[in-house]
């Protein structure tokens, strides 16, 4: 079964909840729904359907839930950052953990996302192209729609709650800030993060790269006016949204992941004791230019650039949270993926990602395009697999 089940599963596993009696059908989603007769899922599945549906029963049995998702969402990692990818401490960061996922999970070697934030995050919860959502660049700071584009939309969020799932958006948001269109808006029980990216912040605090924003009062003050918010939100989507700590030194915005994962970790805790299956998508702040080092957890990489280092944090996270999995007893109840939204930003260089391939993030070419991609299911599937 391992040999096609991530594949199939990962394709449908939404569509199988929803058809095995798990949620009610929902006309909002049947009208949603627009595929092509020759693109999955119109395509049959039988032996393979019958297959997951058997695991999926085996496991339920076993756990007496269904499966919990988590995602692990990084900001512009490059294709060849990661150790498993050619990089690690070649490149000045070594990655155990990173790897290890894909020592005994399944690598992507052709793994692809858009070539920016927005519109890969859109497409990641609707399943669908941005240009069909009209999120097809960043959102950036000062910026206003016209139209929600949620309010037709139907996100992986909702589905996800509709099937019984807890569902949780931990870090970075930066699919639109305005009411309505918030991670609690839109489908998520719970949210705790930031709405911009970690660049968005940090630029007005940062006086040694914008010493022309920073130092100039009127300036500053105007950007202010129109620029990200830079608290640490918690929103519930019963509508409920407290603002709490702001970034207010690079201190803080070196802090900021180690806050994050630290949260996830302890709703993973309170989470397994649930009667619910969870799905949290957790994205980190880092490794989006510019990147400041966490002042308590010192250097952790071989190089010492702050990129690297970010890097470095990434790693140590994503292993607290493994980990945290796996001190709860889920762990083999639990579908980890790990990715990047989009290739490395290049304009930081030398102290940027790395990608073997032309191009970097913002371009369409393979190195703007291309992510890393590593799916983790202990006893799921089958340890040391790549696939293209």
């Amino acid at each position: 079964m391992n040999r096609f089940f991530l594949s199939w599963f990962t394709l449908s596993f939404v569509p199988l909840v929803a058809s095995s009696g798990f949620c009610q059908d929902s006309p909002k989603f049947d009208r949603s729904v627009r595929v092509a007769e020759n693109f999955e899922p119109s395509i049959p599945h039988d032996e393979q359907e019958a297959a997951v549906k058997k695991h999926l029963n085996e496991l339920k049995k076993k756990f007496g839930k269904r499966p919990n998702i988590v995602w692990l969402i990084v900001d512009d990692m490059g294709y060849g950052d990661p150790g498993c990818y050619g990089g690690g401490a070649v490149t000045g960061a070594a990655t155990p953990n990173i790897d290890r996922l894909a020592a005994e999970g399944l690598k992507l070697t052709s793994c692809y996302a858009q070539q920016t934030c927005t519109p890969t995050r859109s497409a990641i919860l609707t399943g669908r192209l941005p240009m069909r959502t009209g999120l097809t660049r960043p959102i950036l700071a000062g910026d206003k729609v016209t139209t929600n584009p949620w309010e037709d939309e139907v996100s992986l969020a909702n589905l996800l709650s509709e099937a019984g799932y807890f569902t949780l958006l931990t870090g970075k948001w930066h699919v639109g800030e305005d009411e309505g269109m918030r991670p609690h808006d839109v489908g998520f029980d719970e949210f705790y993060g930031y709405y911009p990216a970690q660049k968005e912040i940090s630029q007005r605090i940062d006086s040694r790269r914008f010493p022309g924003l920073v130092l100039d009062p009127q300036r500053l003050a105007a950007f202010e006016g129109v620029g990200p918010d830079d608290h640490l939100t918690h929103g519930f989507k019963d509508g409920e949204t407290k603002r709490l700590a702001q970034i207010k030194s690079i201190e803080d915005m070196g802090r900021a992941d180690k806050v994050l994962a630290d949260f996830t970790i302890e709703q993973i805790r309170q989470l397994t004791n649930e009667d619910k299956p969870f799905f949290i998508e957790h994205c980190f702040m880092k490794v989006h230019a510019d990147n400041f080092q966490n002042p308590d957890l010192g250097s952790l990489s071989e190089s010492k650039y702050p990129y690297k280092e970010g890097v470095a944090e990434v790693d140590l996270h994503v292993g607290n949270i493994v980990k945290a999995l796996e001190s709860a007893g889920v762990l083999e109840n639990t579908l980890v993926f790990f990715t990047s939204d989009n290739g490395p930003q290049m304009d930081a260089w030398p102290d940027g990602g790395y990608t073997p391939f032309r191009g970097a993030k913002g371009t369409t070419f393979e190195g703007g395009v291309r992510v890393p991609g590593i799916a983790y299911w202990k006893g799921t599937i089958k340890a040391g697999r790549a696939s293209n």
